[in-house]
């Protein structure tokens, strides 16, 4: 039976796994056992940038979808449904229409501020009392955590993550959050080990989660008996040496191992499936909280994380609980190469995984190359795909779809393939240009039984558009576009690539 899948994605990492996760959806990986995703990203450093571009491809996603008539099916480009919290939820004007949970008291306060430490001690005629609070307080926090400011997050500290988000329980996103929670949904919790926000975010939630009570929450035993998968990257990349930064990559090795400790007697039966990750391959990145601050390069260990995601949602309800319904003993899970390199490309992964993106990511961004290479100079002639029942042409390219919209989220797909391949370890499955014959690198493309054709790969891709819209109709323009582009791409990798996508 179809079911909703809540996924808290927390902090940096939280963000960028999202990310990852939405682009596989957008080039139709599908979603198991899966009727639609509700993602909550928890996050108080709202201007980091990762949080930015993820909010903003997820928006784009739901646009793109919505204006497809057509529904698409869940192998097909856009084909998973994403929605807000705020979305399932009738009648609550308390909730953002965002994908992100509203931590409350974090705007422009320190961590001193937000505790209230210096009335700890409260005072009598003008002198300070004694106060083994604040005396305990000042053991638990230094200094530096004191004076640490709210909305840069908690700069891998998570004893003061831990503080701040115990509101989560109080907040009216958990609230309907557990209100709109159903016997058969399910719950992914993403977050880093070696932080501050996942780090501390990911013990919490999951208490509350597993430690659900009658009283302001309806149906709790759903919550109590839930099925939960989680992530946990460990380190995988680093920080640049700094004098002033606040977290020090040094440290990211021993917190790991102390949190692992504490997971092992705190955490790990509380979850179905626990999938680890990380890297001993890096890449140091400049320490920067501020405004323009965190903004990674997409890595692989982000997408390979959000395959644990569609591999959670394909596990049977059978394997996840016993047969009084309740959860069954945990199963932890690693990601593996078939090959260890630093620079990955297609031929370096498992055969399993393969035969899960490798068609899906070659059909959109042949699709994106098109956009960018030979659609604008094909509009207005005679191109018979172009030409069919809903007209494609300049104003369509012209239009809010097209602009904002598709274009917007193209240009983030070739951001994230480009930075993958940038990144150590890299990532670079195609050659993003205008020679299709080189697209999938080391993949030759299958050569023309005619050495005298002339027909460049667009024109041979745009016949196989031309044979997709043939005597069909379609219920927008917006269909007209991206349903043939689905079409077309694939019989032009079964022509071009015959030999690598056989078994795809």
């Amino acid at each position: 039976m179809a079911s909703k899948l809540f996924i808290f994605a927390i902090g940096g990492t939280g963000s960028r796994v999202m990310k990852a996760l939405t682009m596989l959806l957008a080039t139709g990986v599908e979603m198991k056992n899966t009727s639609e995703i509700i993602p909550i990203i928890v996050d108080p450093h709202k201007s980091n940038k990762d949080l930015k571009r993820t909010e903003s491809l997820l928006k784009s996603y739901k646009k793109i979808r919505d204006s497809i008539i057509e529904t698409p099916k869940p192998d097909e480009f856009f084909g998973t449904e994403i929605r807000t919290l705020k979305s399932i939820v009738n009648n609550n004007e308390s909730l953002s229409d965002t994908y992100t949970f509203e931590l409350k008291g974090v705007g422009n306060e320190t961590f001193s501020q937000y505790i209230d430490y210096d009335n700890l001690s409260g005072s009598a005629d003008g002198f300070e009392m004694y106060s083994p609070n604040k005396d305990l307080a000042s053991l638990l926090f230094s200094q530096n955590n004191l004076a640490t400011e709210m909305n840069i997050g908690f700069v891998g500290n998570p004893n003061i993550g831990s503080v701040v988000l115990n509101q989560f329980k109080e907040s009216d996103e958990f609230k309907q959050f557990a209100a709109n929670f159903s016997k058969n949904d399910r719950v992914f919790i993403i977050s880093s080990i070696f932080g501050g926000t996942g780090a501390a975010g990911f013990p919490i939630i999951l208490k509350n989660i597993r430690g659900a009570e009658a009283g302001d929450l309806d149906s709790p035993e759903y919550l109590r008996n839930a099925k939960i998968g989680a992530l946990t990257a460990l380190p995988y990349f680093g920080i640049e040496p700094s004098e002033e930064k606040r977290i020090d990559k040094a440290t990211f090795y021993s917190k790991t191992k102390a949190a692992l400790h504490y997971y092992s007697k705190g955490v790990n039966k509380s979850i179905n499936r626990f999938y680890y990750i990380g890297d001993d391959v890096s890449t140091n990145y400049t320490y920067d909280p501020g405004e323009s601050g965190q903004k990674n390069d997409a890595h692989f260990v982000e997408m390979a994380s959000a395959m644990a995601i569609i591999d959670f949602a394909a596990v049977p309800d059978s394997e996840l609980e016993n047969n009084k319904g309740l959860p069954n003993e945990t199963v932890f899970k690693e990601f593996g190469i078939a090959s260890d390199s630093n620079r990955l490309n297609f031929s370096q992964l498992d055969t399993e995984t393969r035969r899960l993106v490798a068609r899906k990511l070659t059909k959109f961004t042949l699709m994106c190359l098109y956009m960018e290479h030979r659609l604008e100079s094909r509009v207005g002639g005679t191109t018979p795909w172009l030409k069919q029942s809903k007209v494609i042409d300049k104003g369509f390219l012209k239009g809010t779809f097209y602009q904002t919209y598709l274009q917007e989220f193209r240009d983030g797909f070739t951001e994230w393939l480009t930075e993958m391949a940038r990144n150590t370890r890299s990532f670079q499955p195609f050659v993003l240009s205008a020679d299709l014959e080189q697209l999938i690198v080391d993949v030759e493309a299958k050569k023309s039984w005619n050495p005298f054709a002339k027909k460049t790969d667009f024109e041979t891709f745009e016949e196989f558009l031309n044979k997709a819209t043939e005597k069909k109709t379609y219920k927008s323009v917006e269909d007209a576009f991206v349903k043939p582009m689905e079409a077309g791409a694939d019989e032009f990798i079964s022509q071009r690539f015959a030999e690598s996508f056989k078994n795809m």
